[in-house]
Formats: structure tokens, sequence, C-alpha cells
């Protein structure tokens, strides 16, 4: 585990953590790990809904016209 820079409390649903635990023992990792792995990936998914929003009115194109400028054909992208 990295070293900690801080530290909280956090109060979970009794089901959470017995579950949280579980998996902890089973992947040999603590319980931190895995919270801090899953509120990253929090953050990330974030990030990536906020740069979706932000690019909702850029023009789409149609995976055939970008084959077409590309000059590639379906039966290339088989082989």
């Amino acid at each position: 585990m990295s070293n900690l820079t801080n530290k909280t409390t956090i109060y979970l649903d009794a089901s959470v953590k017995k579950f949280m635990q579980h998996k902890a023992v089973a992947e040999g990792r603590s319980v931190s790990e895995i919270v801090n792995e899953q509120f990253a990936d929090m953050m990330e998914d974030l990030h990536d809904i906020k740069v979706v929003h932000e690019r909702r009115n850029e023009p789409t194109y149609p995976f055939e016209k970008v084959m077409q400028e590309l000059g590639i054909t379906y039966d290339q992208l088989r082989d």
C-alpha cells in the first residue's frame, strides 16, 4: 500500500463493510487500497463524463464516411 498522507473516517453500511472486508481478503489487499482505487476510478469517470458534455455540440461523422475519407473498406478491416 502507498504511504498515506491523510486519514479520515468513513461510515459504511454493514453489508458494504462486510463485502469490502471479504474482497480485501480475497485480493490480499487492504480495504483502504480498494477504496482509494474505486475513488480514483470514479474521478476518472467523472472527468470522462465532463469531456463528453463539453464535446456534445461537436459535429458527428458516420463511420462509413470516415472509412471513405481514409480509403478503407470493410473487407480491409476484416483482414
